[in-house]
């Protein structure tokens, strides 16, 4: 049997937080890969759906709906436009185009209509890309407000939002009656690749989604990294401390 010598406290320090901090890092990816495989089922049952016509006013059903297939129309508030960063296109800079949608019940939805560059956020920078009176739209609902720990808190004085903060966004305009979800706006026509790349450049402002939602799952190698991390500070940790004949 091997003896051991007896580690120093400060060993003991340095060894308990690296090797719980590992831990803790490992079972956090664990339950994120979870929640991943979660969603990407969702995606795939939504996709497997044929297109709504129309948004529930219950809220759990609603919840339920998250990226499903939609068909909406209502009269665009002209009057207002919200701005969601950072977002990229072709590794450019710029925000998405938050637009409320009347609905013929009077509940509005917020709808976002595609990505502009950076220097086309304001309205009156990209003329043409005013929308008025009534349409009717092709879409993906999303749920939630897609935040992390990292998000940033947003500015609303500045109309910059970092995430779906859609009662944030009623609340801080006013806006009555708001549905608690979004519909991004698809459009088929702009022919891109299988990358989301598009075959040709684009002119039209906003740049609608191509209704494909792609979703890394790196969860199970980050799992593996910090507990075979975990593992390595407890191996070293014993061999340090063995006693040598």
């Amino acid at each position: 049997m091997p003896s051991f010598v007896r580690p120093r406290p400060v060993a003991w320090f340095f060894f308990l937080l690296g090797f719980t901090t590992c831990v803790g890092l490992g079972t956090w990816q664990v339950q994120r890969l979870a929640w991943k495989e979660g969603v990407i089922a969702a995606l795939a049952t939504a996709n497997a759906q044929a297109p709504l016509t129309a948004l529930p006013k219950d809220e759990a059903e609603l919840a339920a709906l998250q990226f499903r297939r939609i068909t909406l129309s209502g009269t665009w508030r002209d009057d207002v436009e919200f701005h969601i960063a950072p977002r990229y296109f072709k590794g450019k800079f710029g925000y998405w185009i938050i637009t409320p949608l009347k609905l013929a019940d009077g509940r509005i939805v917020l709808v976002n209509r595609g990505w502009v560059p950076g220097a086309k956020k304001l309205v009156e920078t990209r003329p043409g890309s005013s929308v008025k009176g009534r349409a009717t739209i092709d879409g993906i609902v999303r749920i939630g407000p897609e935040r992390s720990y990292f998000t940033p808190v947003s500015q609303p004085e500045k109309n910059i939002w970092f995430g779906r903060d859609i009662a944030d966004i009623a609340a801080f305009t006013k806006l009555d009656n708001v549905i608690p979800a979004m519909v991004d706006v698809v459009e088929k026509e702009q022919n891109p690749t299988a990358d989301g790349r598009l075959l040709e450049p684009v002119s039209k402002l906003p740049i609608a989604s191509d209704g494909t939602i792609r979703l890394r799952n790196d969860h199970l190698s980050y799992v593996l990294t910090w507990y075979s991390i975990a593992l390595g500070i407890l191996v070293n940790f014993l061999v340090y401390h063995r006693k040598k004949a």
